[in-house]
């Protein structure tokens, strides 16, 4: 059997590095993978930039299909409805590159989402040769989409869903969306997230009087990370005393939402450092007392992004500006750290005050490393793995 894993997105470009071990995990429970990937991808909005730091020299071969360039085009395309995804010019080639190693109903082709592209390609790849199609959904599809899109994002995903022989989902949130339009539950495989790697040993956790806060990720209107700023500039006017005791550091990609939302005179204690490469991002959390997270809306109830596993991975207590959902019942079920209400400022910013206590940090750091081997993703790939084999 080769399973042919279809994601345009993939290392070496930022916040692919899960694509990465997502594939890797399936060889390495007995799959034969080959990726296929985007040859020439853009990176003009700065959404993702160059990070050689991403792809380690193991792992499964990847091909990499190249499409005409248009860059901006699809991004318009795609915001007005007139096609399913910004990527869809990679359809053509990519189909012809996939369906030379998913060559029959003895294969398997996977398609990952997002972008919704990598499950067209593999779908048309599964009605060409008769391979079996698995679908892989890590965020929610239909639900994230609006306005003139959806119903073409309706029409793909019924299509889609009716199609696939076996359909990922990464948390019960959406599975339960899918069974409720009918998809068959036999038919689904719950394959939670989770940190691929954590350091072998995590040195003693020594809260200090300053509290240092580092938020690792993308900044995007989903993220909404600039609560964060705001609810520093609330406690500095509140109460400076504790304010002072902060160290607030944000990294991401330098991307227009960046520019429109923090951009400026930062508030004192409040710094914005650029992408960080994947190979710092471990000795910058190990270096913070508190990791940040938040979510901008009740849209992203479904979701548990992959940054708090990492953040877990690492052994950090989370802060967190969430919607009542998957992240903020894991964090408080796990007692993992504190979470306000999305888009609540004056809650977050007390939750900063309480963050300065250090024996509060020290209580969440210990409640952190006791949960922490259980939300490892190896097994839940492997699972997968052989869910894809047994088919």
């Amino acid at each position: 059997m080769k399973v042919c894993f279809v994601s345009c997105q993939y290392p070496p470009i930022s916040r692919t590095y899960r694509r990465y071990q997502f594939a890797h995990l399936l060889q390495e429970g007995g799959c034969d993978v080959t990726v296929v990937a985007h040859g020439n991808m853009s990176t003009a909005l700065g959404t993702f930039v160059e990070d050689p730091g991403t792809l380690p020299a193991d792992g499964p071969p990847v091909r990499r299909a190249k499409a005409i360039p248009w860059y901006l085009t699809g991004e318009l395309l795609s915001r007005s409805g007139v096609v399913a995804c910004p990527y869809v010019n990679w359809v053509r080639p990519a189909v012809r590159v996939a369906a030379e190693i998913a060559t029959g109903p003895a294969d398997v082709v996977c398609g990952i989402y997002p972008p919704v592209t990598n499950q067209i390609v593999a779908m048309r790849v599964a009605e060409q040769t008769g391979a079996r199609l698995v679908l892989d959904f890590r965020d929610e599809y239909l639900g994230l989409t609006l306005g003139v899109r959806r119903r073409l994002a309706a029409k793909w995903q019924k299509r889609l869903l009716a199609r696939a022989d076996l359909v990922s989902v990464a948390t019960e949130a959406i599975g339960d969306d899918f069974a409720a339009t009918g998809l068959d539950r036999s038919r689904l495989h719950l394959t939670e997230n989770g940190y691929w790697e954590a350091p072998d040993t995590i040195p003693a956790y020594e809260p200090g009087k300053t509290t240092r806060i580092v938020y690792i990720g993308a900044i995007s209107g989903a993220q909404g990370v600039d609560v964060l700023v705001r609810a520093a500039e609330r406690l500095r006017r509140d109460d400076p005393e504790k304010a002072n005791q902060l160290e607030i550091a944000i990294y991401g990609p330098d991307t227009p939402h960046r520019r429109a939302t923090l951009s400026g005179e930062l508030p004192a204690g409040v710094t914005y450092g650029g992408y960080l490469p994947a190979q710092d991002v471990g000795d910058r959390l190990l270096a913070s007392d508190v990791a940040f997270l938040s979510l901008s809306s009740e849209r992203y109830a479904y979701a548990v992004p992959g940054k708090l596993y990492d953040y877990v991975a690492y052994g950090r207590p989370v802060l967190a500006s969430l919607p009542q959902g998957s992240a903020q019942r894991l964090i408080e079920r796990e007692s993992l750290g504190w979470v306000t209400e999305c888009g609540d400022i004056g809650g977050l910013a007390q939750m900063l005050a309480r963050v300065t206590d250090p024996s509060q940090r020290q209580r969440a750091q210990a409640r952190v490393m006791d949960a922490r081997p259980r939300h490892a993703a190896r097994e839940h790939f492997l699972s997968l793995s052989r869910r894809i084999q047994s088919l």
